[in-house]
């Protein structure tokens, strides 16, 4: 991984709040990766945010490279600022642990939850299994 075991649990509890915090309803989740499926990150405040790399000029963040995603974490949400930078295929396989183990709890949104899953694992050319 290109992150850090620190940085890896940045990462773990930005998607930890977006499924188990109040103020994410479940309403907001399918849109969500909706808008993964059209490389479109999101926030869950104004210090934590996640952005695809086509998006990154847009926003006047520094260009980090072709196929990543990048996670900005900026004070009071963290000590200090950070920026972790990952790969399409960590970001997909985080997203597939989280949407998954959803997928689970609410069983009458499975089939809608694998197929965008799937849609977003072409759309973010992951080969693996």
């Amino acid at each position: 991984m290109i992150y850090s075991y620190i940085e890896g649990d940045l990462v773990n509890n930005f998607y930890y709040q977006i499924f188990n915090y109040t103020n994410w309803c479940n309403c907001e989740i399918m849109p969500l990766l909706k808008s993964y499926c059209s490389l479109k990150g999101n926030a869950i405040s104004e210090e934590e945010t996640c952005y695809f790399s086509p998006e990154w000029k847009d926003y006047g963040l520094e260009y980090f490279g072709e196929d990543k995603v990048l996670f900005d974490f900026q004070a009071p949400a963290v000590d200090e600022d950070k920026q972790i930078v990952i790969s399409y295929q960590e970001f997909y396989d985080i997203v597939y642990k989280y949407y998954s183990e959803y997928a689970s709890q609410h069983p009458e949104e499975q089939d809608e939850i694998m197929h965008l899953l799937e849609e977003l694992k072409n759309k973010l050319n992951i080969v693996k299994e």
